[in-house]
Formats: structure tokens, C-alpha cells, sequence
């Protein structure tokens, strides 16, 4: 179950765990850097949605399908928007829509993924629903085994959630019919994340809790291969927590994947045969621009690696502890977010910060996202902001 960040133990507040661990003093964020801004941001248009997700962990981030964009918030408001222009072309409440009386607030959590003509997202309450980008008509909701706390994965007429519960699920798109079921075992405490899963070749590819990459049939859910993404070490539960929470890339036929308190690895797609392993920790989704990776780790330290070897080509640690998103490439710049409400980018080149703004102070939870030449926000409380490119 979520609680708002402010019933947490400070620790848990830099995890975002599902357990309770112990109450070790947060490490202190760095300064904000002084920074004499290189150039201005232009932002096109804002506005909002709902009432955002508030102090609860629940990563929501707008989608961009051809000219609309679609934003949620957790309390179940649903809009659709011109992404060139902002203008609101239809809204649903969701919490109007009930599935039972006893039903508290939809607990919207999984991000939206957009495909077929509709949208597909999940909850804490363990509901998945299919909504037209049409009109943003309610087609239908399913309940399924665990919290869905990332985006679905739809493809081959499936819309596949990964669940807090370890499941792997599979739905019928048009009517939400369960095609097939895969249960994994979770550990005792893992992080307040899953990983979103992804599709390749007809099969789907999800990181686990117990620091392995699952690979199963998208047709029947038949388990394929699961690899050895990071091994539990150390005396506490908290120290041997090894989940994959962030999303697989692919680049050609090399798998990228990268674990919080493991490692970051290139795996053959096809074979499953390590290429190469190095010491990077992380639960927030790599970016890449086909050359290089770039990684936030657990302690906000900002890198770029060298897909093809491994090597390192810079990094940057001035935003130490200030609980950064998941980076995005923006045309010649990376752009992070972080939980006072900042944006930073960064030369792609050196990994220099050449300029920040302050977006909303509720704060940053979830990654912008990039469409053509606009990059978009959503802040905790919902504000939605879509900027130009520099």
C-alpha cells in the first residue's frame, strides 16, 4: 500500500521502499550549482491535471501520440491536450467511474503507454483500464494480481503489466480478457518501483526484484530466459536489495540493462551472452542517443557510457543526493529533473551543466518527456509545461 512521503522513514524517502528499513540518516543534497544560464528556455504553453500524485510515489508522466498529449493524475483525472498548442481537448474523471462502492481514489501509477487508439495505464489498487484518445470514453478496466506501478508494454493486440506482486500479465486489448498469467517470487523488501516491461521479436523483457531480466513469449507468456543481472550481497536486507527497476533498452542486438545496488550490462539479445559488466547502481531508466547510455544512479551522479564497450566518457556528481529523474536527451543537451522541482541540461558532449530552471517547487518525481523539438514536464501537483528546444 502507498503512504504519503511524510509517514515514511527518512530513508525510505530516499528509496521509496515497499518495507521498512532502518532509520539511517539521509545523506544531505548538494547545493543547487551557480550557474549563469547559457540561454533562456521558451515555454510554449501550461497547464494542469488534477491534483498531480502528491507525496505518493506513483511515477506519472504525460504521453505524446501525434498531435495530442495525454497527461493523468493519481485521483483518476484523465486529459487530452494539443501538443503544439496546450489547448484541452477532453477530460474523464476516472473516480466518477467507480468499479465498487468500496473503492477509494483510482490510485492512477503506471504511466500511460498510447497505442491503437487508446490508453492504457494501471494502479495501486491492482486495476488496469483502456481509455479512447478519442473522447476519453472508459472501454473497459480489469483487475489483476498487484499493484501496477508502471506503464504497460502493448503489442501483438496485448497490453502486458508487470505488478508489484511479481506478475507478469497479460491482457486481450480490445475487451481486457486475461491472455495468460506469470507469477516470480519477490524478495521481502524491494524498491517503490517496478520496471516497465518492453517488447522485442515477439517476446517481452521486465526486470525483477530479485536482480534478474525475464524474458517470456508474448504470445503465451511461456518464460524464455532470465538473466543474472545482479547477485544479493551484504549482511542487511536493505544492502542485498538488488531490483532491476529500470526500463531494458535495446540498441541494435545488445540489451542494456542496469540494477540498483548491482551493475550496469550488455547482453547479446538473441544468446543472453554478457558482453561486458561495470559498476554503475541505479533504479531510474537509461536514456540513450544510439552511442551512448546515460545513467542516474542511486546517488544522483550523472554518467554517459560508451554503449559499444563500456567505457566511461564523463560523468557529473554536483547534483549529489538531489533525488534526479531519469535523464532524456533533448537535442544537443540531457535534461534531468529533481525533487525541489529543477530542471538541469547538460552538454551531451562533457556532461557540463549549462543552465537550470525551477519548473514547480512541489517537485520532480518522473522523467520529462521528448516529442520532436518540445520537451514535456509534469510536476508532482500536476503542472503540466512543455518547452521548446534551446
Amino acid at each position: 500500500m502507498s503512504r504519503p512521503l511524510t509517514s515514511l522513514l527518512p530513508l525510505a524517502l530516499a528509496l521509496g521502499l515497499t518495507a521498512c528499513a532502518s532509520q539511517s540518516p539521509v545523506a544531505p543534497a548538494s547545493p543547487l550549482p551557480n550557474i549563469d544560464n547559457a540561454f533562456d528556455t521558451d515555454t510554449r504553453w501550461a497547464d494542469s491535471v488534477g491534483s498531480g500524485v502528491g507525496d505518493y510515489y506513483s511515477r506519472l508522466r504525460p504521453v505524446v501520440d501525434g498531435d495530442r498529449l495525454f497527461a493523468a493524475s493519481r485521483d483518476g483525472v484523465v486529459k487530452a491536450f494539443d501538443a503544439a498548442g496546450g489547448d484541452e481537448l477532453w477530460e474523464t474523471e476516472l473516480d466518477e467511474l467507480a468499479i465498487n462502492d468500496n473503492q477509494r481514489s483510482p490510485r492512477i501509477a503506471g504511466g500511460l503507454t498510447a497505442a491503437y487508439g487508446n490508453l492504457y495505464f494501471g494502479s495501486e489498487n491492482g486495476v488496469v483500464y483502456a481509455v479512447s484518445q478519442a473522447d476519453g470514453t472508459l472501454l473497459w478496466t480489469r483487475s489483476v494480481p498487484g499493484e501496477v506501478l508502471a506503464a504497460p508494454a502493448v503489442d501483438e493486440g496485448k497490453v502486458v503489466v508487470h505488478t508489484s506482486a511479481g506478475n507478469l500479465v497479460a491482457l486481450d486489448a480490445t475487451n481486457g480478457e486475461q491472455q495468460w498469467l506469470l507469477r516470480n517470487e519477490q524478495p521481502s523488501l524491494t524498491l517503490r518501483s517496478m520496471a516497465a516491461p518492453i517488447t522485442a521479436g515477439g517476446a517481452v523483457l521486465y526486470g525483477r526484484a530479485d536482480g534478474r531480466l525475464g524474458i517470456a513469449l508474448l504470445a503465451n507468456g511461456q518464460p524464455v530466459r532470465d538473466t543474472r543481472i545482479a547477485s544479493p550481497r551484504g549482511a542487511t536486507e536493505l544492502e542485498r536489495m538488488v531490483d532491476v527497476a529500470a526500463r531494458p533498452v535495446i540498441l541494435g542486438d545488445i540489451l542494456f540493462t542496469i540494477a540498483y545496488n548491482g551493475q550496469l550490462t550488455a547482453h547479446q539479445l538473441i544468446s543472453g551472452q554478457q558482453l561486458w559488466k561495470r559498476q554503475y547502481q541505479g533504479s531510474e531508466d537509461l536514456s540513450t542517443d544510439g552511442r551512448l547510455l546515460y545513467i542516474t544512479d542511486s546517488r544522483s551522479h550523472l554518467f554517459a557510457v560508451d554503449a559499444r564497450s563500456g567505457s566511461e566518457a564523463w560523468s557529473n556528481t554536483e547534483l549529489e543526493n538531489r533525488h534526479l529523474t531519469a535523464p532524456v536527451v533533448f537535442g544537443d543537451h540531457l535534461v534531468v529533473g529533481d525533487a525541489d522541482g529543477y530542471l538541469y541540461w547538460l552538454d551531451r558532449a562533457n556532461g557540463a551543466i549549462v543552465a537550470l530552471e525551477r519548473v514547480d517547487s512541489s517537485g520532480l518525481y518522473a522523467a520529462p518527456v521528448v516529442a520532436g523539438d518540445t520537451l514535456y514536464v509534469q510536476s508532482r501537483d500536476g503542472e503540466l509545461v512543455a518547452i521548446a528546444r534551446p
